[in-house]
């Protein structure tokens, strides 16, 4: 990441015992390569990275939008939030990395996720399918944009429960075994 990009993290958070992106993300790099859903192979059981000081490009590039998005608190740690928060040219993306139909129906990710919706902010799930295979990508926005103006949580609640479902239903590709 350029420095530019790194003056847009928020100042003073720091990923500390979160390892969500050594474990969930697939890197598929020519410098290194790490399946999607299993630790990184210089994950260290304490947590941390082995080569941290040396580690490819694409790891010291990379942050998940919890280190951008100045409204978040603490608690929205992947870690500790349960989702890994994306962010890219298309919007947000909710990645949960404990129970979906958990941790997407909380209030304070209704809060997030109904009010990008509100707002025209694209918003998008990647829910887990079968063990081994893609996760599916679901765009929020249209889904849920009579639930959010209902401004009403059961609805918005059942209408999330709903794509979450539908999503993890999905036949996707098998996760990709890498030549590493």
């Amino acid at each position: 990441m350029s420095e530019d990009n790194e003056s847009h993290l928020v100042a003073n958070r720091e990923c500390g015992e979160c390892t969500a992106c050594c474990v969930e993300l697939l890197i598929d790099d020519k410098d290194f390569k790490k399946p999607a859903e299993q630790a990184c192979e210089n994950l260290m059981e304490t947590g941390g990275c082995k080569i941290y000081q040396h580690r490819p490009s694409v790891c010291q590039e990379w942050y998940c939008a919890w280190r951008f998005m100045g409204q978040l608190d603490e608690s929205w740690r992947p870690d500790r939030s349960g989702i890994m928060l994306r962010s890219d040219e298309n919007g947000i993306i909710f990645q949960p990395i404990q129970n979906p139909r958990e941790v997407l129906i909380r209030d304070r990710a209704i809060e997030l996720i109904g009010g990008g919706v509100a707002q025209g902010i694209p918003m998008s799930l990647s829910i887990p399918t079968k063990s081994g295979f893609r996760s599916y990508g679901l765009s929020l926005n249209e889904p849920l944009e009579e639930a959010v103006a209902s401004r009403n949580l059961v609805v918005i609640q059942d209408k999330l429960l709903e794509l979450i479902d539908f999503a993890a239903s999905q036949n996707t590709s098998p996760i990709p075994i890498l030549e590493v």
